[in-house]
Parts: structure tokens; C-alpha cells; sequence
């Protein structure tokens, strides 16, 4: 096991200076988080495991290009993991998912239930791991990915821009669509949505759709926070659809963050190529 003592940039100067040991220490810290972002970058455990194996390769070959200070780690490795899962897509041949960020906001949020006028009770019962983890699974491949990323591992906005490849406000738009759809996949089932436009507290609700996201990660200025509260206690739509989607985000981050052990096999298959 890694020494819980040793930091990341000294296991890495370790590696460098000709230590295999550290690299294997740099895996098995980091080797759960990886095979979470594989696995949303992929569609197949096995697919997940190849993308995780080959970025340990890769990171080893490119140890040497690590700088400490620039980014850490572990965004070093996401962002190998995420390259190593397009490469092996090209090589698959895979046609691309249809980019669905085209769509406008009021669609997604009239999908995902703004503006329902009764409590969704199907909702909350879609809200169990099962139909949760179903729901997940249905989403692309890119929006399974940034919840992964920013919900699980926590990434930082700076982090996701850099693993990405985004800027932070397309990254924040792609963030907030994702969660929108993963509401829409939980309620696809059900209809009867109604949207009636209101202005409370100096906001509209398009208005208050449109800064939710930031609203439920706490980056919203305090004049602004204060702006949304003010709405959200004058209309109860609102209300009741902003605190499903936090339900909804939170929920889905205890689900995707399940611990996934990688297994001795896995492990093998990776020491192998590493030695090879």
C-alpha cells in the first residue's frame, strides 16, 4: 500500500529516479479512482479495464513529462485515461454519439420536469440505486463522464477544464445539461409537464434554470445565492424542481461513487505490461 505520508510528486520523482515500486504505490492509490472515469468514458467493463491498463503504460512512458505544480496527479492520469479512451474508440471505429448540447435549456428542463405543477412521486420512487444506476447507464458516454469527474472525484472547475479540454463556461453548461438529462432519463416515462413562466424575488424561473447548477455546487456570488433564495421561497415550482435536481445530483455522486475494487487479475494484466 502507498505510504499515506508520501505525496503524489514524490512517488512520481521516485518513478523517475528509476523506482518501479513507486509506480506500482502511484497505481494502487489512484487505481479505483481510474476505473471509475474509464468506466464512464466506455461502455464495457472489459473496455473499462484495456483503457485503465493502457493508461498506466502510457503514464509510465510519459513520467519524465510530469511537472508538479502544473496540475496534479491525478488529473495527469484522467486526462491520460481519457486520451487512451478516444484512441482505442478510433481504433473501434466508433461513430460518435449525436452532441445534444444543441438542445435548448428550457427543452432539457422541461424534460428533466421544471415547471411540473404537481409533486412527481414516480420521481422519487425512480430515485432508488436501481433506476438511478439504469438512468445513468443511458446517458452518453460525454455526459456520464463529467458527472463522474465532477461528482465523484470532485474535480475542481480548473481540473475539469484541463481533463476535458473545455473552457469553464462550456464546461459548466456541459455539467449542468448532463444532470438535466440524467433527471430527464429518471422521468422519461412520465408526462403531463406544464411551465408557467414566474417572476418572484427579481428572478424568472428560465432565470433560476438557467444558474442552478452553479446555485447546488455553491458558486454563485452571495448576492446572487441570495437573488435565487429569494425566488425559490416565492414560487414553490421552483422550489420542489430544485430540490429534486440536488437530490437527484447528490444521489447520483453516492451512486457513481460506489467503491469499485480492481481485481488481482486486472492488476496482473497491468503489472505484465508494465514489465514487458
Amino acid at each position: 500500500m502507498p505510504d499515506p505520508d508520501e505525496d503524489d510528486d514524490h512517488l512520481i520523482a521516485r518513478v523517475v529516479g528509476g523506482d518501479a515500486a513507486a509506480f506500482g504505490a502511484l497505481v494502487e492509490r489512484h487505481g479505483r479512482a481510474l476505473l471509475r472515469v474509464a468506466r464512464a468514458f466506455t461502455t464495457t467493463d472489459a473496455e473499462a479495464e484495456d483503457v485503465v491498463q493502457e493508461t498506466c503504460v502510457s503514464a509510465l512512458r510519459a513520467i519524465a513529462t510530469y511537472r508538479p505544480g502544473v496540475s496534479s496527479a491525478r488529473t495527469w492520469l484522467f486526462a491520460i485515461a481519457r486520451n487512451a479512451a478516444r484512441q482505442a474508440k478510433r481504433q473501434a471505429r466508433e461513430v460518435p454519439a449525436e452532441d445534444l448540447d444543441e438542445l435548448p435549456l428550457p427543452v432539457l428542463g422541461l424534460a428533466a420536469g421544471w415547471g411540473a405543477e404537481a409533486p412527481d412521486l414516480a420521481l422519487e420512487r425512480a430515485e432508488g440505486r436501481e433506476r438511478l444506476a439504469h438512468a445513468i447507464a443511458s446517458l452518453s458516454e460525454k455526459d456520464r463522464a463529467i458527472l463522474v469527474l465532477r461528482d465523484v472525484e470532485g474535480l475542481s472547475g480548473e481540473e475539469m477544464t484541463e481533463v476535458l479540454g473545455l473552457g469553464d463556461a462550456a464546461m459548466k453548461s456541459r455539467l449542468h445539461r448532463a444532470r438535466l438529462r440524467l433527471m430527464a432519463a429518471l422521468r422519461a416515462e412520465e408526462g403531463g409537464v406544464v411551465a408557467n413562466e414566474r417572476h418572484v424575488g427579481g428572478l424568472s424561473c428560465s432565470a433560476v434554470l438557467e444558474c442552478l447548477g452553479d446555485y447546488v455546487d455553491g458558486e454563485l456570488t452571495a448576492t446572487d445565492m441570495a437573488r435565487v433564495d429569494a425566488h425559490l421561497r416565492g414560487c414553490t415550482v421552483c422550489e420542489r424542481f430544485g430540490g429534486r435536481y440536488a437530490s437527484v445530483v447528490h444521489a447520483a455522486r453516492d451512486r457513481l461513487g460506489a467503491a469499485h475494487a480492481i481485481d488481482e487479475a486486472t492488476l496482473a494484466r497491468v503489472r505484465a505490461s508494465l514489465s514487458g
